[in-house]
């Protein structure tokens, strides 16, 4: 009898699928609940980033309020009120509202004004929502360009050869032909002008910026102008404060003042009786201390050399008629080139290097013509040897150190010229230096 295979199978029991359903059921669970768990953790996250920014910029914008009321009030470091205390002043509150008008947080803001020499306020604006512990704190120093952040700014047309490097930010309201080497962006107001012959000028007209120089990558035109005329109100403020706790000294009823700078940081003021094409003849008046706030104010000439080892702004101007000059007859120096030192020198009417000046003569100064020349005025045959500037040259008209004739031979001034930008111009100027335009912010950072 042949053999049979039996096949065999077991038959589910009822009830034998409950396990692994009731598994997978847990397993999906599991998962749902992490998803979702993971989900309300990243929304809550993402509020709470929400929120962390709209702190942040609740806290800018309690730099910008300040930056506005500055721009209102420049020697306002109490929010409109009474200083009272040591600095920084505040805090000051302010309730922070969004568009529709609703208010929902606030920022506390603490000043710290500028120290002597310098012209940044600090504000420190601390931010926060409604209903949150969370605050964002933002510290941003404010500062009025001035015309010191330029190592050379001029209302007309300049031409630069080429054998100049400029150092520092170069910019002509007009145009600039530049033929030399730039370590620093090269502006101007204009798109594009005419150059005069003078000039180097072909009858053409050439971009605002134009010349063999470069790195062409540093020009750049047209940007916003300088205002000169903005110089007028700085005037008045200058006059003010030398009268309040600086040096102001009326009209010489002569030829003006020789003020001599001494490295104790004490001035000799003499009156200046005589100018010849040799030099001057003076008359001693007194030694005066440094003035507190740095401002000398003259209603008459100046003559200025000397060592100095603070800060100062010399300004000549008159209220009445006739524009007052300045004159650096002999070395103008700092006594260290690390931002201890600063010296202003601002007029009315030009500033001059003078035919009896140093025949190697180094000027350490911020100077600015409002209405005039920065120059060695021509005088035929009167020919030196070199000058050296560290700082910076603002001047209404015409600059310059050097006269040649169309052959390029030197007819007047000195033979070699070297120009330095001093680099702490930038952020502190001279006192109370003249201003180019509105608060800006020079730094900002997060605490």
């Amino acid at each position: 009898m042949a053999n049979k295979l039996k096949s065999y199978y077991l038959k589910p029991k009822k009830g034998m699928y409950l396990p692994v359903i009731m598994l997978a059921s847990v397993i999906f669970v599991a998962l749902a609940v992490a998803v979702i768990t993971f989900a309300l953790s990243d929304l809550k996250d993402s509020k709470l980033h929400e929120r962390n920014i709209s702190a942040l910029e609740v806290a800018e914008a309690g730099v910008n309020y300040y930056m506005w009321h500055l721009s209102h009030d420049n020697d306002d470091y109490c929010d409109g009120g009474e200083c009272i205390g040591e600095t920084p002043y505040g805090p000051y509150s302010h309730e922070f509202k969004d568009q529709s008008g609703q208010v929902i947080g606030s920022y506390d803001l603490y000043i710290t004004p500028p120290a002597l020499g310098e012209s940044v306020t600090t504000v420190k604006a601390v931010g926060r929502l409604n209903n949150s512990q969370l605050d964002r704190i933002v510290v941003a120093e404010l500062g009025m360009p001035s015309f010191a952040q330029y190592a050379f700014v001029i209302d007309t047309e300049c031409w630069f050869g080429e054998d100049e490097e400029t150092y520092g930010p170069v910019h002509s309201n007009t145009g600039i032909h530049f033929d030399g080497t730039a370590h620093g962006v090269v502006s101007s107001a204009s798109e594009d002008y005419t150059p005069a012959s003078s000039f180097g000028g072909d009858g053409q007209v050439h971009d605002g910026v134009w010349g063999t120089g470069g790195p062409t990558s540093y020009w750049v035109y047209p940007v916003p102008a300088v205002d000169f005329n903005r110089i007028s109100i700085d005037f008045t403020d200058l006059s003010e404060k030398a009268t309040e706790n600086g040096i102001s000294l009326g009209s010489s009823r002569s030829n003006g003042y020789y003020l001599m700078l001494r490295a104790d940081d004490k001035i000799d003021v003499y009156r200046v009786t005589r100018e010849r094409t040799s030099g001057i003849t003076t008359t001693f008046i007194q030694t005066r201390n440094a003035p507190s706030n740095g401002i000398v104010y003259v209603e008459d000439n100046v003559w200025v050399d000397g060592s100095y080892n603070n800060h100062i702004t010399i300004a000549a101007h008159t209220s009445g008629s006739g524009s007052p000059i300045i004159k650096i007859k002999a070395n103008l120096l700092y006594q260290a080139k690390d931002g201890t030192s600063s010296v202003g020198l601002v007029a009315e009417g030009d500033i001059q290097v003078p035919r009896y000046a140093s025949n190697n003569l180094e000027i350490d100064a911020a100077m600015l013509s409002q209405n005039g020349h920065v120059w060695f005025p021509y005088v035929n045959g009167v020919i030196k040897n070199q000058i050296t500037v560290y700082g910076s040259i603002g001047t209404k008209l015409t600059w310059t150190w050097t006269w040649v004739n169309g052959s390029g031979t030197v007819v007047s001034g000195y033979r070699y010229t070297s120009q330095t930008y001093d680099p702490y111009l930038t952020l502190t100027p001279p006192p109370e230096f003249p201003t180019t335009g509105s608060y800006a912010i020079l730094n900002w950072r997060e605490e």
